[in-house]
């Protein structure tokens, strides 16, 4: 694509940081529109100087519906900045964003929304859990350093490598979430003797004064903990048990293990 190249990278840092305020112009008509459109305005502006009928042509073209995932919208936005500088149709900037947003938003929500920021909510509830301060800071932290410089890193991908960059991405979207959801698996996994407690007290014994949490301790530690996230998620995904019966089960099952002594 032939570019005039007026766009610098102090602009497209410029929109990226406007990307963070994207959704604070939600409507149910428009979704994330208005703010999509108010992010790329300062590099329209300077696509177009004082030609209000383009500058108005490249922003009508940006408001009608459009819904995705926050971080992955600066590649839209980048791709779009680059296409009206170099002055593609724009009816094939439309047709593009229009196809991309959906696939890029569950592209976004696998990797951030069920994979990066379950794992680190998880890994800095352990710590608050054993009352480490570093809890809540790191986790803030995770999420503003993630929220900026991935922007940046995305709308500058966006725009330099236009449409190669996001037919990577869609070609590798199936490898890039499978890998995402098995390093989620595998993490959660891991935590779960940090934040789930199931054991029977050392007084509950059997025959010989063995206790019955030893035996199971013997066979593998922490074994009760991971077969009662195993029993939730088979009542989850194999017999449709919604997530408000699961909390009251839980609820339910724990008063009465620890009502008969049990636990």
């Amino acid at each position: 694509m032939a570019s005039e190249n007026k766009i610098t990278k102090k602009d497209l840092d410029r929109l990226a940081m406007r990307s963070l305020f994207e959704q604070s112009c939600f409507s149910f008509e428009r979704m994330q529109a208005v703010g999509f459109a108010w992010g790329m305005g300062e590099c329209f502006r300077k696509i177009f100087g004082n030609n209000n009928d383009e500058m108005a042509g490249a922003l009508k073209n940006n408001l009608d519906f459009i819904n995705t995932e926050p971080h992955m919208a600066a590649i839209l936005q980048g791709l779009i900045v680059s296409m009206e500088e170099s002055h593609q149709d724009r009816e094939l900037i439309h047709s593009l964003k229009t196809g991309l947003f959906g696939p890029l938003a569950g592209l976004g929500d696998a990797i951030w929304w069920y994979t990066a920021m379950p794992i680190i909510a998880a890994i800095c509830c352990s710590l608050a859990g054993q009352g480490s301060v570093l809890g809540p800071i790191i986790y803030i932290a995770f999420w503003a350093i993630t929220a900026i410089f991935s922007r940046i890193l995305f709308v500058r991908m966006g725009y330099n490598a236009g449409l190669t960059a996001v037919k990577y991405i869609g070609d590798n979207a199936g490898a890039l979430t499978k890998a995402a959801g098995i390093l989620g698996v595998m993490v959660v996994g891991g935590l779960i003797p940090s934040y789930v407690s199931f054991a029977f007290p050392e007084s509950l014994v059997v025959v010989g004064n063995v206790s019955i949490q030893g035996i199971f301790d013997s066979i593998l530690p922490s074994l009760l903990p991971l077969v009662f996230v195993f029993l939730l998620y088979w009542l989850f995904k194999k017999k449709n048990v919604n997530t408000m019966k699961l909390i009251v089960i839980v609820i339910i099952f724990s008063i009465l293990l620890s009502a008969v002594g049990i636990m």
